[in-house]
């Protein structure tokens, strides 16, 4: 009697290429990766919301509880911060303004891999006669069904030069 090895082997292979198969498929429709990017977007445009609004709490509730927020200074230096520190270095930044700050995205690059999307984000900061620029890479998860932020990079670059 033939050994129904060589049978599971073919079965299991023909199920692992139609799952690849199923997976590809669904990553390339459209129509999802258009309104994964629409949710996304949605997001970045709450988190930069909250933060101009000076809603810390919202602002706060934009991030996964052990999310990492890191710096890179305008010496090339990387500080990294967990997410309390950084969110009353938030606070305390708005409380001692002179002038109401803004922030607002310029433009956004959104790209998914696996189960993670990531946002590039270039923004303007006003701050009265004061503005910066710069980046934010975000590397963002869904829990509980809404995009969050595990892991943000930020920092400024010169203004823009006039054209």
């Amino acid at each position: 009697m033939p050994s129904p090895r060589p049978l599971r082997t073919i079965v299991a292979v023909g199920l692992l290429s139609f799952a690849a198969f199923a997976a590809i498929t669904a990553a390339a429709d459209p129509a999802a990766e258009d309104a994964a990017k629409a949710e996304v977007q949605q997001f970045i445009d709450r988190y930069f919301r909250s933060w101009s609004n000076q809603d810390m709490e919202r602002y706060g509730l934009c991030f996964m509880p052990q999310a990492a927020i890191q710096l890179i200074d305008d010496a090339g230096q990387l500080h990294t911060m967990p997410l309390a520190p950084f969110l009353r270095s938030q606070q305390d930044a708005h409380r001692q303004a002179a002038n109401r700050m803004t922030e607002t995205p310029q433009s956004v690059a959104i790209r998914f891999d696996a189960n993670l999307a990531h946002a590039l984000v270039y923004w303007k900061l006003v701050d009265g006669g004061r503005t910066e620029y710069g980046y934010d890479h975000f590397t963002l998860m869904k829990s509980d069904g809404k995009w969050r932020i595990a892991n943000l990079v930020f920092y400024t670059t010169p203004a823009p030069k006039a054209k």
